[in-house]
């Protein structure tokens, strides 16, 4: 009886599993037909697609074919690329500064290893830390870093520092969010064994939750510093240094090549970090 039971439930088609199924195609369809998607709209407009690749040919160099290779451009590219790339870097540095430490304040488990009394006071405390930290997180990644990047250049100018401060504030909040869904997720029988030899609560999380966290703090710091690339690209479009302020000037130029340039330039550089962040990975593992 309990193996009949037990293949009811597991059954691929019962009930349930076939209604969650029809309500998630329905939302699909519903969002499908208000958004206006289309394959046979995307198929016959691909040749409008391939024209713009073309460039107009009244217009020189406006085709994105083939890249501008010349050598006083590249290297202006490159050393553009290369700030980008700091960019990057600092704002993770920033915002794992501030994410690291906020995020047991955000986890519900080392918060009560903080704080750990039972009183009426105690947990209104918790309640409180956990509920503004929270709130600091999703705020600050709910708002685009394009949006920060401009409230930064009307604040210090134009320049790199704008854009770091607007991804360094962006992936804090996203980084809150990931590490303290990771230390909510580790193993509480470190953290029994050490709380019943007496241990303190900075000792508690420096022996018992860090070493569990420490490769995916790494697997998503590494993430965020990839994402942080690509994004910093844009963030060049509002003056906030970089790549991207070269390769918003060549879109509005129509000096296609040099964007193709660019762009080349982009991938090969988030495909290099890719395989640096890969490699680091393996040795945090």
């Amino acid at each position: 009886m309990e193996l009949e039971e037990l293949r009811r439930r597991t059954h691929p088609l019962r009930p349930t599993n076939l209604g969650i199924l029809g309500g998630g195609l329905l939302l699909v369809g519903i969002c499908w037909h208000q958004t206006g998607m289309g394959v046979v709209e995307l198929v016959s407009g691909s040749g409008n697609m391939w024209e713009y690749l073309r460039g107009n040919p009244e217009l020189p160099d406006s085709g994105f074919f083939p890249p501008n290779l010349s050598g006083k451009m590249l290297g202006r590219y490159l050393l553009a690329m290369v700030e980008t790339v700091q960019m990057a870097v600092l704002a993770l540095v920033i915002s794992v500064m501030v994410a690291f430490p906020l995020s047991f304040f955000a986890s519900r488990n080392t918060l009560e290893i903080i704080f750990p009394g039972r009183s009426p006071f105690w947990v209104g405390l918790r309640t409180v830390v956990y509920t503004s930290v929270r709130f600091f997180a999703n705020f600050t990644r709910s708002i685009n870093e394009v949006i920060w990047a401009l409230l930064f250049v009307s604040a210090v100018g134009l320049g790199p520092m704008p854009g770091i401060l607007a991804l360094g504030l962006h992936t804090s909040g996203v980084l809150i969010k990931l590490f303290s869904e990771g230390i909510e997720g580790v193993s509480h029988d470190p953290i029994e064994a050490l709380a019943a030899t007496g241990a303190a609560s900075p000792k508690i999380i420096r022996y018992a939750v860090i070493p569990q966290i420490t490769p995916y703090l790494v697997s998503m710091s590494l993430y965020r510093l990839e994402s942080d690339l690509r994004s910093a690209t844009i963030l060049g479009f509002t003056g906030a240094g970089g790549i991207g302020m070269l390769l918003f000037d060549k879109l509005k130029s129509y000096e296609n090549g040099d964007v193709t340039t660019i762009l080349i330039l982009i991938v090969a550089t988030v495909a290099a970090i890719d395989r640096i962040s890969a490699f680091i990975r393996s040795k945090a593992s």
